[in-house]
């Protein structure tokens, strides 16, 4: 009796010995293709850290095209990792690549903002990345997405300091607005990630930093609308400045 309960006992527990190997394998495949995401995503990061180079401001389209090229690796390495991914099995492993989604997310945001100077949302930044419909498991989470906003508010806070070096000092206004909506957007949601909550907290701060750059030109004169900097000599009509 006592020998057939040791050959149970061992039977039992080889059956969970190649349960465990088999999850190690999993795990260190996704792990593989995670760590060429965030290669293919420093690639991409180097390319619009060219933003805050000298005149970088000046050439955002150019910059912005070579970014969005570079998102096919992307989309490649997330078909990949889906087909890595056991169906059902989502968030059992999701820990191990959402930090590179939130990361790779940001980047995304960021590429589509400079070329529209609009609110990239969640559609837009998934098919951009190739996190759409199309996989089986791999998907933009919503908290994913939110974390690469407060990552775009920061990085343009970085934007509109360079871009009164590079002479553009319409840009910092319109980087003030599209902050002071998205931070009143955020206002709206019940934060419950403490991480997200964090980041969400630190937006204030990107954009007071902002606003101060907007009062600076504001003191100077160097914010006029376009219209009166292109004539700044035009006759003022007294009757209606009277009215």
């Amino acid at each position: 009796m006592e020998e057939m309960d040791e050959i149970s006992v061992q039977k039992a527990f080889t059956e969970y010995g190649n349960y465990l190997a088999k999850e190690s394998e999993i795990r260190d495949e996704i792990r593989v293709t995670v760590k060429d995401l965030e290669q293919a995503g420093r690639e991409i990061n180097t390319v619009l850290q060219r933003i805050h180079r000298p005149g970088g401001i000046k050439h955002l389209e150019k910059i912005g095209q070579t970014a969005e090229s570079k998102f096919s690796k992307i989309r490649d390495l997330y078909k990949e990792l889906d087909q890595k991914v056991p169906a059902g099995t989502y968030w059992k492993y999701s820990q191990i690549w959402t930090n590179s989604n939130s990361w790779i997310s940001f980047l995304a945001s960021l590429t589509i903002y400079i070329k529209s100077e609009q609110l990239p949302d969640k559609d837009e930044v998934s098919r951009l990345v190739g996190m759409d419909a199309q996989l089986q498991s791999i998907h933009l989470d919503i908290e994913e997405y939110l974390l690469g906003l407060c990552h775009l508010c920061n990085e343009l806070s970085r934007v509109a300091v360079n871009s009164v070096t590079s002479e553009d000092y319409n840009r910092p206004v319109r980087i003030a607005d599209f902050l002071n909506s998205l931070h009143t957007g955020f206002r709206f949601l019940n934060l419950k990630n403490d991480n997200l909550r964090k980041r969400f907290d630190s937006i204030k701060y990107d954009l007071k930093k902002v606003e101060e750059v907007v009062y600076d030109l504001s003191i100077r004169g160097l914010n006029k609308p376009v219209e009166i900097q292109e004539k700044p000599d035009a006759p003022q009509d007294a009757e209606a400045l009277e009215k």
